[in-house]
């Protein structure tokens, strides 16, 4: 039992209750709790909860009090997994799991597996903002330089472990609510999919699950094909490297867990090499986004917690999509974003809900080579095939920026040359994961990886040297300064909630959270507790 009463005690020991109290379960991931207890015995006003008494997994209470016995007979108060039917809609799939569902769990790491169920790729936005590394990075000054010295992330920007083009995120208009509807567009110049953008662009839920044999393959919101083992019914596996769970349930429907407990619901996946789209994004707390699609499954609509509805409209010829529109009452009340396109049906134009030009995009042979905002500012970029594949070797801005980019694939490292002369330098390893770099100032960093891509030491460009530890989920549980000092980490069940920081000079940070992910209370290393 994780969490049970406050004050009152049984041998010693804080006394459970149905409802509220929390449990951790060997078999069951990642939070359960008392679904059992007695029918007319309470505590806290909650039903007492004894030996045998069920928790939502399905398990029972091991262990209890040799000479307290509790009366009553056994009464249900929250559903057990093992009541509820396989034919169950999505939505029940997606409770089980928040239950701990998915009984057996499977690791990438143990199987022996790690090296070939590797995405083509490592994931654009890891060192976005820099905030990966816990307190240390930001301390030691890393943070502001992390995308470039870390990522190998430079200009506006280009990845210099491929010389593709990328923007990350850009963000046409958010609808806030309990589950917020955040429109976003990524773009990667070495994408294949032909997306309701054009080429090489992906919005959010342009996600996809298929199943070819053994594998499964994830078509995720950066375009990259991450793959998974075929599961059994009621089973699970964790990428330690994507930190996501791939789940089946017991009625066969395939989900995505996020260790923030965010669900992705695909459904179904038959073996026959065809994508099944993303249905549904849920969190803990009920909350969700739903996507309606049409016969062929092209998206039309998405639904909100709360009552936010956006559709989707598409051009008759080219089949883009052309305008985003709010929707109140069934009918369009407000024209959320505007896309336009070239001749190629590439993206070239976005409109805001003022109907402002606010981006503008330009391509030769499918590459982007411009694009500019509402304030003016012109990036531009200018292509080589080199080892087979399209770079990047030139890129310059309307502000004066200027870059050249020297590749040497055998060696693999980048050379970037600014509009000064000077010269940084990215040295990367097979899976594109920067090992070192040299700023344009001189700055040197170093980087060693441990085998699942978790940076585990940051040498510094005066020397100075950082170290970092992870568990099995590869969440950070310590991080110690070039003078030795260590601050541990210790998280929420298997969630990236901390719970608890442990200072090099021993004081403590605590936090405690609901069974749904809540911050309930928070005593700081004063001992100062707010609720």
């Amino acid at each position: 039992i994780e969490s049970a009463s406050p004050n009152v005690f049984i041998n010693g020991r804080p006394a459970a209750f149905a409802i509220e109290s929390t449990a951790v379960c060997d078999k069951h991931s990642p939070i359960v709790k008392v679904a059992e207890g007695s029918s007319n015995v309470f505590i806290n006003g909650q039903p007492a909860a004894r030996k045998g008494d069920k928790l939502t997994c399905g398990a029972k209470i091991g262990t209890g009090s040799p000479n307290v016995f509790i009366g009553g007979g056994t009464q249900r108060y929250l559903p057990v997994d093992d009541e509820v039917s396989a034919m169950a809609r999505y939505t029940v799939d997606i409770l089980l799991v928040v239950a701990g569902g998915a009984k057996a769990v499977l690791s990438i790491a143990k199987l022996g597996m790690q090296a070939g169920l590797k995405a083509a790729g490592p994931c654009a936005l890891q060192f976005m903002g820099g905030v990966f590394l816990g307190d240390a990075i930001f301390r030691f000054g890393v943070a502001p330089v992390a995308e470039k010295v870390l990522g190998g992330l430079h200009g506006n920007p280009v990845d210099t472990t491929a010389g593709r083009k990328l923007l990350i995120d850009e963000s046409d208009f958010s609808l806030p609510g309990l589950m917020p509807i955040e429109w976003t567009r990524f773009y990667a110049s070495d994408l294949d999919v032909d997306s309701a953008l054009g080429k090489g662009w992906v919005l959010p839920w342009e996600q996809s699950l298929r199943r070819k044999g053994s594998f499964l393959y994830l078509s995720d919101n950066q375009g990259r094909s991450v793959p998974f083992v075929t599961l059994d019914y009621n089973q699970r596996i964790y990428n330690a490297q994507e930190q996501l769970y791939l789940v089946r349930t017991e009625g066969g429907h395939y989900l995505l867990q996020t260790l923030d407990n965010v669900f992705y619901y695909f459904g179904e996946v038959p073996d026959d090499n065809q994508p099944v789209p993303l249905q549904r994004v849920e969190n803990a707390l009920g909350h969700f986004l739903h996507f309606v699609r049409s016969e062929d499954g092209v998206l039309t609509d998405i639904c909100s917690t709360g009552g936010h509805r956006v559709h989707l409209h598409y051009d008759e010829v080219t089949n883009r999509l052309s305008t985003v529109k709010r929707i109140v009452g069934d009918q369009a009340v407000e024209t959320l974003v505007r896309y336009g396109y070239d001749n190629n049906g590439q993206l070239n134009s976005v409109y805001n809900r003022n109907g402002d030009s606010v981006r503008n995009f330009s391509y030769t042979d499918g590459l982007m080579t411009r694009h500019a905002n509402a304030l003016g500012l012109s990036c531009e970029y200018r292509w080589e095939v080199l080892d087979g594949k399209p770079r990047v070797v030139e890129h310059w801005t309307s502000d004066g920026e200027h870059f050249h980019f020297d590749y040497d694939f055998e060696a693999r490292q980048t050379r970037v040359t600014d509009v000064l002369g000077r010269r940084a330098e990215v040295t990367y390893n097979k899976d594109r994961r920067v090992i070192a770099s040299t700023d344009f100032g001189g700055e040197q960093y170093r980087i060693a990886l441990d085998n699942t891509g978790n940076i585990t030491g940051l040498t510094l460009p005066d020397g100075n040297q950082l170290g970092f530890e992870y568990d099995d989920l590869s969440r950070l549980t310590a991080e110690t300064d070039p003078l030795g000092r260590t601050t541990r980490y210790q998280h929420h069940f298997k969630t990236t909630l901390v719970k608890q920081i442990t200072y090099p000079d021993g004081s403590t940070w605590k936090a405690r959270y609901d069974a749904k992910g809540n911050l309930v209370a928070e005593i700081d290393a004063l001992g100062h507790k707010t609720e």
